[in-house]
């Protein structure tokens, strides 16, 4: 008679003790099993600071492209855009949505608060040409002719043993894109 035996993964034991773990620090930085750290978690303010939007610079043709992803914010109201001494400066703010005392989050992971995000722009741009548009969460600017306007520079890579290896351009980060 055959008898049938279960088969166990030798790391099913690591695997169950990562997920104990796990539930562990999530019960003791929520404030559950042994009271908490909630002095130690960061404040709205502190996480207000950290928060900045995602941003995609390239170049299309001779233009410059800064996309920021700003999801949940009005461009209207929150949003603005400035050139000052050759920077592009984009802020504005995302506003907590009011929660209720009822309301028990098991876990907040959106940022809130005002943000900054300045890029340099060469010499010479017109302020007037440059467009901005927001569509679907993402504030796209276009910087017309600014591509241009600046210059590629080759910047040799050293390697470690001394010698001098291939040339690279230094182009805007993002590469080309559409």
């Amino acid at each position: 008679m055959a008898v049938l035996a279960r088969w166990v993964s030798p790391w099913s034991r690591f695997t169950e003790l990562r997920r104990e773990t796990d539930q562990l620090m999530r019960d003791i930085l929520a404030g559950g099993a042994f009271g908490g750290f909630r002095d130690l978690l960061p404040t709205t303010a502190e996480q207000a600071s950290a928060w900045a939007p995602a941003v995609d610079v390239f170049t299309r043709d001779n233009d410059v492209v800064v996309r920021a992803e700003l999801s949940g914010l009005d461009p209207a109201k929150d949003v603005e855009i400035s050139l000052h001494d050759g920077m592009l400066t984009i802020r504005g703010e995302r506003r907590q949505e009011d929660r209720k005392e009822t309301d028990q989050y098991v876990r907040l992971e959106r940022r809130y608060g005002s943000f900054e995000r300045s890029l340099p722009i060469p010499e010479g741009v017109n302020a007037d040409d440059i467009k901005a548009e927001y569509r679907n969460g993402v504030l796209q600017v276009v910087i017309p002719g600014a591509a241009q306007i600046s210059s590629v520079k080759k910047i040799p890579v050293q390697v470690a043993n001394g010698s001098t290896a291939k040339t690279i351009e230094a182009q805007p980060s993002g590469g080309n894109e559409g």
